[in-house]
């Protein structure tokens, strides 16, 4: 399942990037891009169509909640929802909630597993999915 996603890692943590690319790649992923910004990665957004968001909490100018409301505000429509992955180097509760809030579909605090960012991935899929057909089946039931 993972190895057909097209994957954006948002994160201007270049070191951060590269290990996430690794782990990624690692279990057959390779439709893989990043940005160092959330500036770039509405670029990348708007002309590649990734299936997946992964979006560093705290970054430089638009950080990883803005930028997650800005994707929820442009991107996503009633038939497709992108999932998103905010990862973060702080777990408190406040954030969280900020995160989920602002749209985020996951919730992965650094420094993280293989395996938890993999489980967070398949979970941001599913959720997305299920609350894409949800808004789909209510658009389309008669009034």
């Amino acid at each position: 399942m993972l190895e057909d996603l097209r994957i954006l890692v948002v994160d201007d943590d270049a070191t951060i990037r590269r290990l996430v690319e690794h782990i990624l790649r690692g279990v057959g992923v390779t439709a893989l891009q990043s940005a160092g910004s959330a500036d770039l990665a509405l670029a990348v957004v708007a002309k590649w169509r990734p299936d997946v968001l992964l979006v560093d909490y705290v970054m430089e100018g638009i950080d990883g909640i803005t930028f997650t409301r800005l994707v929820r505000k442009t991107v996503d429509t009633a038939g497709r929802r992108l999932p998103i992955v905010i990862m973060t180097g702080y777990a408190e509760l406040w954030r969280l909630d900020q995160a989920k809030k602002a749209g985020a579909d996951e919730f992965l605090v650094k420094p993280f597993t293989a395996k938890a960012l993999l489980s967070r991935i398949r979970r941001a899929v599913d959720a997305s999915r299920r609350l894409a057909q949800g808004n789909h089946t209510t658009a389309d039931s008669p009034a």
